[in-house]
């Protein structure tokens, strides 16, 4: 049986992720997603070196210039966990659509 068929319902999308460019400093694991609903917890993975982190979606990534390449957006305590080496790395994001 499949990760998908033993848990029907789990979406995932490939793309890229960013940090929220932000000047207030937040301990918390937040997100900012293109489809996602408030509230949804993703599991982030960086395809580059496989590290995971979970995030909360708190908002819809507003559909600018600066954001047409990037589906998700973490906040920067949740971005450093992920180790990237460039400003925008390739994520596998995986979550439950309600």
């Amino acid at each position: 049986q499949t990760y998908e068929e033993k848990f029907p319902g789990i979406l995932k999308e490939e793309g890229f992720a960013a940090s929220i460019e932000d000047s207030t400093q937040t301990t918390k694991y937040l997100a900012l997603h293109k489809n996602a609903e408030i509230g949804t917890i993703l599991f982030v993975k960086n395809q580059m070196n496989n590290l995971k982190v979970m995030v909360r979606v708190i908002g819809k990534l507003p559909d600018t210039g600066q954001n047409d390449k990037i589906i998700i957006r973490l906040s920067k305590v949740a971005y450093s966990k992920l180790d990237p080496i460039d400003p925008i790395i390739p994520v596998e994001l995986s979550y439950i659509k309600e």
